[in-house]
Parts: structure tokens; C-alpha cells; sequence
């Protein structure tokens, strides 16, 4: 009896192969083929779906190398040499050196090709003259799908393996981002821990206390996802991937991509790209966090703060007082026990600023009596809107208004079109080049004028309008707390940017919207004058 052969039916497809190519279709060839061979008996089938052919760093490939080694089978059958590789050089070297060696037979199929049998004259030309077409093929395909990509990545299209997390894939447009309500519900509580005064570190302890899984295990549940080098059976949150969250701008719907590149389709490798050459679109889908949120959140990231001792959360003014001489933090420390905000560099060998410092009840006590009075104003303004909007003359505001923004809209398309003129005058020497000059000045300035005019206008008419998706929404950071006993960490990085201590302990409070706070006070004043004039 002929000598018998353990064999593998070996099937490679890539994510863009034809359907004859599908795994199920050269496995189907290959056991046919294996059929009509009595001394072949089929052992094992490894399938690598979704590889590319340029190297051999694939799972299935690299489980049949070492089965070949630990003697298990002695030969291998593939569709085709393509199937095997497309790479030229380590194609040629597996063929002629390293199955040779190891006293393995190749079998391809579709190329006629057995190696018990000797290679004649043609074969040495026209093997090798395959396996430069494999690669040709190879190279042309990947420059086909690094333009394909470049282009969906400018267009905003999601071209990566696997969603962020708190995202997935849309069912009917791979290519789009929708909301994953469980994993974007935990984005939303991560921020608002974040607001609340707790730390990355202290976020992921409380996450893996209460059991929650991690990104990488949320994917495996999900997903095909696999985490190659993973210490522990599970994987837990840590206060690295909570940060990555924090910052990461898709949860307000930007998507940044191609921040990495491949220098060829041989090599790997990843590189960075300078910033200026990746593919940014902002409102590309949904957002899971709201922009205010995610603004003071990553203001928070870059402040100096510290967790109270035994506690989760930070003292409700940390990172936000600052020196209003030398503009450095002013840090919480200890005398005689009573606890100071004292400017950091007043302190140490290298001291640049004076030693001034402000009792921390005192200053908490004058911050909370600013909060509430802003508040107040807040309810106010709040107030005088929905007054405003109840008057029955207030539509008949709204077609004023409607009616200026048409006249300062026209006066634009006019200078614009004066502006125009202006080269045709001066090239016919209607005017000199100085003139032309001076006009066209003149004609910018008043049509940046016009188009500040007309924002104003509009802002009025966010005003007098019922819009929930108006530019209102701010007010309603400040009117949630309408009763505060005391201040707390989530009320305090809402509603306050900076607090500034001089020498003398005055006090500067920089709330967030200030100027909208300035400009919605000024248009209802004007608006109570005008209404029903």
C-alpha cells in the first residue's frame, strides 16, 4: 500500500474575496478532491476568515505550522497558491525550503500542482510566475482599499473594525454610529461621577465593585472581539480606560479617524500621522453626552485636584481657585485647624508670589452667597422670558424682527455687490488705488456689522419663541437648583469656571455663560420697550 497522508484542508479568505472564494467553497473543493485520493486522509480543517495574504501571522495558518511540527499531519491541500499566501517571497520560501525540510506534501489544487511530483521546466517558470501574480493582485487591491477608505473616512463614514464603546454599527448602514443604550447609559454615569468629584481611579473601583463590564468584556459578550495578551480571566475597568472615555470626542458625535497609517501593504507597522492630516467630522451621529458635560469635564482633566482624605469625591472647590496676581492654583492646606487656600507659589524655595491666602469657610461662604444670586438671575431672566412669550403681541414681535433681519440682509447682498464693483471702477480708473483700498475697508466693516446684527436679531427671537432646542438650553444649569442648602461638587463645576483671590481676599467668580447671561438681560430689556408698540 502506497504511503498515506494525514493531511489539513487549509482555506485562507480575506474581507474582500469573491463568493467562489468563501471558506465553505474551498473546503468543499478540497474534500471532494481528498475523496478521489486513497492515500489522502483528510485530519483537520483551518480556516483564517477575514485574513489578508500578505504575511502568515494568521491563527489558523500558524495552529497548522505547529501540528506539522508535533508530527500530527504531513501534508497540506489548498485551493489554490493564492489561498496560501500572496506574499512572493515567503510563499516561495515555505514551498521550496520549509515544507521540503519538514518532509511535507503541498497539494494546489486549481494550479495542478503537487509536490511528490518533480517540477518540470514550465512549472519552474510559471509557479513563480503565479505567485508574482498573487502579489500583483495583492498590491493593486490595497491601493484600491486605501483610496476607498481615505475617501469614506472624508466623507464621515465609520470605516473602523468595531465601535467605540457606548456605540454600535446601525443595522441597515454599517457605516453609521447609533446609540448602544446600556454601554452609553454608563458613558453618561461615568461623566457624571467625573462632575461629581470622583476620580478615574475611584470611577473604575466602583464600576468592577458593582460588577459593570469593562469595555474589552462588554465586546467579547457583543462582538467577535478577542483580547490577545490578557493577564486575568476577566477584564476589569481601570483608571486608564475611564479616562480614554472622558476624553475621547465621540461622545459628542466627532468622529476622528486616520490618526494611524501603514507605510505599504507589507509592513504592519503603525505610524502616527500628524494631527492636521486626520479625517475630523463633527455631528457625524449621535451623541451619547451632551457638549456642556463633556467641556467640563475635560476642564476638570487639567485642573490640579485632590480626593478628600477617606472619601470618593473631591472638596466641592478643588482645582477651581486660582490666584488672581500669579494665576497659579491656590491649594487647600492646614493651620492650627483651620484649613486655608494659600497661592502655591508663595510657597518652597522658589517663591514668586505673596503669601496670601483666605479661610476656606470663608471663601466657600462668600462663593455660595455669589451662586445663589446668580441663580436667582437665572430664574429671573427665566421668568421674564416665559412673561414675554405669553403676551399676545409677542408674535407680532417676531415679524418685526423677521422684518429687520430682511433689511440688514439686504443691505449685506448691497455691499457686497458695491464691494464687487469697486475692482470694475478701479481697473477702468473711475477711482485710484487708494480710494479702492478705503472703500473696500469701509464696505468689510459694515458688513461685519450687518452679520453681528443679524445674529443679535436672531438671539431675540430665540427669546420670544418656545424652542426647547433653542439657544436657551443653558439657563437650565442654573434653574435646576433652585433650593441649595449647601454647596456641592456637581453644582459648583456646573455652573462655575474659575474663582480668583487677591491679596486683600476680594473674590472673583467667573460663572460659565456669563455673556449669555449679558445678552439675553440686555435683549429683554429692549424687547419690554418695543413689545406692543
Amino acid at each position: 500500500m502506497d504511503k498515506l497522508f494525514y493531511a489539513t484542508a487549509y482555506a485562507r479568505a480575506s474581507k474582500d474575496d469573491s463568493d467562489s472564494s468563501t471558506i465553505k467553497n474551498q473546503l468543499e473543493i478540497i474534500r471532494n478532491f481528498a475523496e478521489k485520493s486513497p492515500d489522502i486522509r483528510i485530519v483537520s480543517n483551518k480556516e483564517d476568515n477575514g485574513y489578508s495574504g500578505v504575511d502568515f501571522l494568521r491563527p489558523s495558518f500558524n495552529e497548522m505550522m505547529k501540528d506539522i511540527e508535533a508530527g500530527k499531519i504531513n501534508c497540506v491541500i489548498v485551493k489554490d497558491f493564492s489561498r496560501l499566501g500572496r506574499n512572493y517571497i515567503e510563499v516561495g520560501e515555505l514551498m521550496d525550503e520549509i515544507f521540503p525540510r519538514l518532509n511535507v506534501r503541498l497539494i494546489s489544487i486549481n494550479d495542478h500542482y503537487d509536490s511528490l511530483n518533480p517540477r518540470t521546466d514550465a512549472d519552474e517558470i510559471i509557479i513563480p510566475f503565479k505567485h508574482l501574480v498573487d502579489e500583483h493582485y495583492l498590491r493593486e487591491n490595497s491601493k484600491k482599499i486605501r483610496v476607498s477608505l481615505n475617501a469614506k473616512r472624508k466623507n464621515g463614514e465609520f470605516v473602523a473594525a468595531f465601535a467605540a464603546y457606548g456605540y454600535k454599527r446601525d443595522a441597515n448602514d454599517k457605516s453609521l454610529l447609533v446609540i448602544d443604550e446600556h454601554a452609553a447609559e454608563v458613558v453618561r454615569n461615568i461623566f457624571q461621577m467625573k462632575i461629581e468629584g470622583m476620580s478615574q481611579q475611584k470611577i473604575a473601583e466602583y464600576l468592577n465593585e458593582i460588577g459593570e463590564p469593562s469595555p474589552a468584556e462588554y465586546k467579547k459578550t457583543y462582538t467577535k472581539y478577542k483580547v490577545i495578551f490578557q493577564k486575568n480571566a476577566r477584564s476589569l475597568w481601570s483608571a486608564v480606560a475611564i479616562g480614554r472615555i472622558l476624553q475621547n470626542p465621540v461622545y459628542v458625535g466627532t468622529l476622528i479617524q486616520g490618526k494611524q497609517t501603514t507605510p505599504n501593504y507589507k509592513v504592519r507597522n503603525r505610524i502616527n500621522k500628524p494631527q492636521e492630516e486626520w479625517d475630523i467630522t463633527t455631528d457625524a451621529h449621535e451623541s451619547a453626552v451632551n457638549q456642556h458635560e463633556f467641556a467640563i469635564v475635560n476642564a476638570l482633566l487639567n485642573q490640579d485636584t485632590r480626593t478628600s482624605p477617606n472619601k470618593r469625591t473631591l472638596y466641592p472647590l478643588s482645582g477651581l481657585v486660582y490666584c488672581a496676581d500669579c494665576g497659579n492654583n491656590m491649594i487647600r492646606t492646614k493651620s492650627d485647624k483651620i484649613f486655608y487656600y494659600i497661592c502655591a507659589s508663595s510657597r518652597g524655595k522658589n517663591k514668586c508670589c505673596t503669601s496670601h491666602c483666605i479661610q476656606h469657610k470663608k471663601l466657600e461662604q462668600a462663593v455660595m452667597e455669589a451662586v445663589t444670586h446668580q441663580i436667582n438671575l437665572a430664574l429671573d431672566v427665566e421668568k421674564s422670558i416665559e412673561y414675554i412669550q405669553s403676551l399676545p403681541c409677542q408674535q407680532r414681535n417676531v415679524a418685526k424682527l423677521n422684518a429687520l433681519i430682511a433689511e440688514r440682509e439686504n443691505e449685506i447682498k448691497s455691499c457686497e455687490g458695491y464691494k464687487r464693483s469697486l475692482y470694475e471702477d478701479y481697473k477702468e480708473k473711475i477711482i485710484s488705488k487708494d480710494d479702492y483700498i478705503e472703500f473696500g475697508k469701509d464696505y468689510t466693516a459694515r458688513i461685519d456689522e450687518l452679520q453681528q446684527a443679524v445674529a443679535r436679531l436672531h438671539e431675540e427671537i430665540e427669546l420670544l419663541i418656545n424652542n426647547e432646542n433653542s439657544a436657551l438650553g443653558w439657563l437650565t444649569y442654573f434653574t435646576q437648583y433652585r433650593s441649595i442648602p449647601e454647596l456641592s461638587r456637581k453644582l459648583v463645576v456646573n455652573i462655575i469656571e474659575r474663582i480668583e483671590v487677591m491679596e486683600g481676599k476680594c473674590i472673583i467668580i467667573s460663572f460659565r455663560y456669563q455673556d449669555k447671561f449679558e445678552t439675553a438681560c440686555k435683549i429683554l430689556n429692549e424687547t419690554k420697550e418695543m413689545r406692543c408698540s
